[in-house]
């Protein structure tokens, strides 16, 4: 969102409401393109507002620096929390602008705490969170009473009912990790300290499985997905995505197998036809084309050549193998060369 220095119509629009006590009525008997019109125009007042005594304030506490200097340079999920603090601030200032306010700029600066905070608490609840949460007194004899794990449980409940994500990790163990450096004093403590810890907790929370199945599984369920970052490849220095399987590995094989004994008979029915004895075909053809293939990256079981290379060498089998190709040779077809 950007905000302007010249205020729009709709801005002009909400003061002159607002003055004469007429900006809840009006918006709520509005049609849904004016509510969106006025709406737009309030959130050039209220933005700035929210921004400098909120959203300022947290980034600088979240050592968020790039994100406490301009709108125009926060984070993705930072600029969501503003714009959620906006819209909570919005709708307390159309659920209660029904008397004459002429100050609005002071009106919703002293309404800004209540506001941001009752919005934080409804998405909570949508998300079925606690709206605020606490840790319950077993909970906390199940974790011995240590401050910091008792805290370190709170930091749980109040993560799994925000929007926000972890990057590739489902816990936010980095701010986990500065939590616990604020709390005990201690800046010797990383984040494998902190997984430790984190552990522990969730371990005591699931003692109780339908709270822990309530109150932690499903609001992290309803977060955004983690970011996927794909395996690295040293081959060509770069990442590439694990290539997406649409069959099963033995499926693949068998159609890699076919594959090849079409060629291979066709081969072989080339050299027949050109006088070639139809024994010493078949053991150059199957033996060149899938020993080789042993040696490539082509199949996921390697047993079935090495069991091709087997038959070749057994004088029986290869003569089944020898009638079996002639009788191919014969129908014109693949038939069932490789059982």
């Amino acid at each position: 969102m950007t905000y302007i220095e010249e205020p729009s119509a709709a801005a002009d629009d909400v003061r002159r409401l607002a003055g004469a006590g007429q900006l809840k009525d009006r918006f709520w008997d509005a049609s849904r393109d004016e509510q969106r019109r006025l709406r737009a125009g309030a959130a050039e007042i209220a933005g700035p507002l929210v921004y400098e005594r909120v959203t300022r304030p947290v980034e600088r506490r979240r050592h968020h620096y790039e994100c406490a200097t301009t709108l125009q340079r926060m984070l993705p999920d930072c600029l969501d929390r503003f714009h959620d603090d906006v819209d909570a601030v919005l709708d307390d200032l159309f659920a209660h602008a029904k008397i004459p306010i002429a100050n609005l700029e002071g009106w919703i600066t002293s309404r800004l705490r209540r506001a941001t905070i009752e919005g934080h608490r409804r998405r909570r609840g949508e998300r079925g969170a606690p709206q605020r949460p606490r840790v319950p007194a077993w909970l906390a004899e199940e974790l011995e009473h240590d401050a910091w794990l008792i805290d370190l449980a709170k930091a749980t409940l109040e993560w799994v009912g925000t929007d926000a994500t972890a990057g590739s990790l489902l816990w936010p163990l980095n701010a986990f990790a500065d939590r616990r450096a604020a709390f005990t004093g201690n800046h010797t403590a990383g984040e494998a300290v902190v997984a430790g810890e984190l552990e522990v907790v969730l371990a005591a929370m699931r003692r109780r499985p339908a709270w822990y199945a309530k109150y932690v599984e499903r609001p992290i369920g309803r977060k955004p997905a983690q970011v996927w970052y794909p395996p690295y490849s040293a081959a060509n220095d770069s990442a590439e995505p694990t290539p997406l399987a649409l069959v099963d590995p033995h499926e693949r094989d068998d159609a890699v197998l076919r594959e090849i004994a079409s060629v291979a008979i066709e081969i072989i029915g080339t050299r027949i036809n050109g006088g070639e004895d139809v024994t010493t075909a078949v053991i150059d053809v199957l033996a060149a084309m899938f020993g080789s293939l042993a040696d490539s990256d082509d199949l996921e079981n390697e047993e079935e050549t090495s069991q091709i290379a087997a038959l070749i060498d057994d004088p029986v089998k290869l003569k089944r193998i020898v009638a079996t190709v002639l009788e191919i040779l014969g129908d014109g077809g693949l038939g069932d060369v490789t059982s």
